[in-house]
């Protein structure tokens, strides 16, 4: 089957356009994102937008978690430079300083904003700023080296077809539709939340303007062995899941026409 096809019409072309910003409120002009941030809706918290050379992060000192992270690809991509043996450094710029050792045993460090991905498009030291905790879920090895990373591997591919790329990824703490975000799970002394499931974003456009977009939701626990395509989703389910607003600049109808749709399929790599 073929996949979602999302074609934004002239009022919503006028929006692609995305400064940093210290709240949840919305933010415009960010060379991350394909116009306005997410915007905090039933989201209980508030957030600290931290700039990188790549990547932003949106995090939230309250869960110890980035509420999102945005990132944007462009061709052509580079050989990368070997992935650095840095660790996971404390982000000092926040004020939890959640550190590697935070995580429990059983999870990963997971990279929100790929550590390949900014590693082909940007500098060496971009690339080791992926490795600040500030871009870390703790994830299962099964998702984060299965599902997670096949998208990841495929994001890198995609521009070599597409003239931009970007992705939006971050933590879900609910289990269904507009329940309320409040992780039930919270590890050691700093209360580190872990998310259940983690979603992504992917939108790309094309050098004539069309937009495509995909949107997953993928589980913590037995994602090993399962395909990115089993975990396709709304844009509108993974805003009911995590209380944020995508797009909130558009007209009801140009976010309906993005945001209900579920692609058929997961596009294919070149």
């Amino acid at each position: 089957m073929n996949p979602l096809r999302v074609i934004l019409s002239g009022l919503a072309l006028a929006f692609l356009a995305g400064c940093t910003s210290t709240t949840a409120t919305a933010q415009t002009g960010s060379r991350f994102l394909v116009g306005d941030a997410p915007v905090a809706e039933s989201y209980p918290n508030s957030w600290t937008v931290l700039e990188n050379i790549g990547y932003e992060s949106a995090y939230d000192e309250t869960f110890k978690n980035p509420a999102w992270v945005a990132y944007h690809l462009q061709a052509p991509a580079h050989t990368p430079t070997p992935r650095p043996s840095i660790g996971y450094p404390t982000d000092n710029r926040t004020q939890s300083k959640v550190t590697a050792a935070d995580y429990p045993s059983g999870y990963d460090h997971g990279h929100m904003a790929s550590n390949n991905c900014i590693a082909c498009f940007f500098s060496a030291t971009a690339q080791d700023e992926t490795f600040f905790m500030s871009n870390m879920l703790p994830q299962r090895h099964g998702l984060n080296a299965g599902p997670w990373k096949s998208v990841e591997t495929a994001e890198v591919k995609w521009t070599t077809s597409n003239h931009d790329v970007w992705v939006i990824a971050g933590p879900v703490y609910t289990s269904a539709d507009n329940q309320p975000v409040n992780p039930t799970k919270r590890v050691g002394p700093k209360k580190v939340c872990i998310p259940p499931y983690c979603f992504k974003i992917v939108i790309i456009k094309d050098g004539a303007g069309k937009i495509e977009t995909l949107a997953f939701i993928m589980p913590q626990e037995k994602a090993s062995g399962h395909k990115p395509k089993e975990f396709l989703t709304s844009i509108r389910e993974i805003e009911g899941r995590t209380g944020l607003n995508f797009f909130s600049s558009l007209s009801a109808a140009d976010q309906d026409a993005i945001e209900e749709k579920i692609a058929d399929d997961v596009w294919p790599v070149n």
